[in-house]
């Protein structure tokens, strides 16, 4: 009785592909399909670990050891300060990477848990391979000088610094006024003039006219403040050279008939 329905089965199998015209696929389908597989895993790894590379530039910078000085608590500095849009992002290609090798000829017999515990194992190593050589910092200062909405969702570190009424101000260096001030222009292109006459052990190395820096300190005036610390800038830094010229008031502060020096060209 079995061998019959199996000649059966056969007979109707053998009959549907005659009656649908039906063939094997070439081998070569199977390995380019393979290779598509592997070679999307694979660009996909390189991005999620790219991903990583500036997330561990932007932590190393995010000034962990003066947190208290920003007014904030640890966890609402951590909070605030976090690259959310990184995480996401990394999740995404995370996802990706898992997906594609799930789908190789021997993606079946590995669990999702494993492949994407792997998948986020692999691109930490060579994300910071890629920190190491420098791709952090490299990829922050491109997105910063062009990326839209850099400020506010890429690189939070921006956002963080440019609160004048919570006492952190960051901007562009474009003039320094008698060793005693300096003039900035912040994220939104409003002048600031910036008192450093109450700076703790203050220098100037970093001060450079057209370089970024930021300052702790509080409003005193209508766009004046006073600095009590200045730091420069690292992560976010070419944010600052989008400006392309120099806003309507940008003589504000200067005395009449002196000039205000542009920032050098970029």
């Amino acid at each position: 009785m079995l061998d019959k329905n199996n000649a059966g089965f056969e007979n109707k199998l053998l009959a549907k592909i005659k009656e649908g015209k039906m063939c094997p696929k070439p081998r070569w389908q199977f390995l380019l399909k393979d290779s598509v597989v592997w070679f999307a895993g694979l660009i996909s790894l390189l991005i999620g670990a790219a991903a990583i590379s500036v997330m561990i530039y932007l932590f190393k910078y995010n000034d962990w050891d003066i947190y208290d000085q920003t007014k904030k608590t640890f966890v609402e500095f951590f909070i605030l300060t976090l690259p959310y849009y990184w995480f996401i992002f990394l999740g995404i290609f995370v996802f990706i990477i898992s997906y594609n090798f799930k789908h190789t000829k021997t993606g079946y017999r590995y669990s999702g848990i494993l492949l994407i515990g792997a998948s986020i194992l692999l691109s930490v190593i060579l994300g910071a391979i890629f920190f190491a050589a420098g791709l952090g910092e490299k990829l922050d200062d491109i997105l910063g000088r062009r990326a839209p909405f850099y400020d506010q969702v890429i690189n939070r570190h921006i956002d963080f610094w440019s609160q004048p009424a919570e006492g952190r101000l960051s901007g562009l260096v474009i003039d320094k006024v008698d060793g005693t001030s300096l003039i900035l222009i912040d994220r939104g292109k409003e002048q600031w003039l910036v008192s450093t006459e109450n700076v703790e052990l203050y220098s100037g190395d970093f001060i450079i006219v057209g370089q970024p820096i930021r300052v702790l300190g509080e409003i005193i005036s209508e766009q004046k403040f006073r600095a009590d610390k200045i730091l420069p800038m690292k992560a976010g830094r070419d944010f600052y050279h989008r400006f392309d010229g120099p806003p309507p008031m940008r003589q504000k502060f200067m005395s009449p008939g002196i000039p205000m020096p542009l920032p050098p060209a970029i």
